[in-house]
């Protein structure tokens, strides 16, 4: 009788192991994350800062910043500025940068609505009646790091 114990023991603790080894990993459930570099171009002064926006959908893009998924701020010093988004879940966004060459923290424009200071977006699709929509700035984050290269116009 202990020997048969023993085998179906040994029996169990074999079937357990093997389906485990089978199986997914425990962390499959866990959303996958990546990083996007935003590298930003052909600022006209190093006065400001850039607002940098990370949207996942088309509401508020490019210019309404309260609507974006992740933001951020950094001064407008030197000629080349990167910022990293980290922890972003893989997926679909597009980006828009405003050089706030002023420091008032808004978009200045002028009478007809066209901005004054620097705007981007990623792509940088070309200039059309308005703003850029969200489509023809998206882009699909589909691994752990990716960069998004934008140049700054001045209209």
């Amino acid at each position: 009788m202990k020997n048969v114990m023993i085998f179906l023991m040994l029996l169990l603790t074999t079937r357990t192991s093997c389906l485990q080894a089978e199986g997914p990993p425990l962390s499959s459930s866990s959303p996958q994350m990546g990083r996007i570099r935003v590298r930003v171009l052909d600022l006209r002064n190093q006065e400001g800062n850039l607002g940098i926006a990370l949207f996942n959908a088309k509401k508020g893009f490019p210019g309404r910043s309260e609507s974006a998924f992740m933001k951020g701020i950094t001064p407008a010093s030197g000629k080349e500025h990167l910022f990293v988004f980290e922890n972003v879940p893989l997926g679909a966004y597009a980006v828009s940068v405003q050089h706030d060459e002023n420091h008032n923290g808004k978009l200045d424009t002028n009478f007809f609505g066209m901005p004054k200071e620097g705007v981007g977006t990623s792509n940088n699709p070309g200039l059309h009646m308005g703003p850029p929509s969200f489509d023809a700035a998206r882009f699909l984050l589909d691994r752990s790091e990716m960069e998004v290269v934008i140049n700054i116009r001045y209209l």
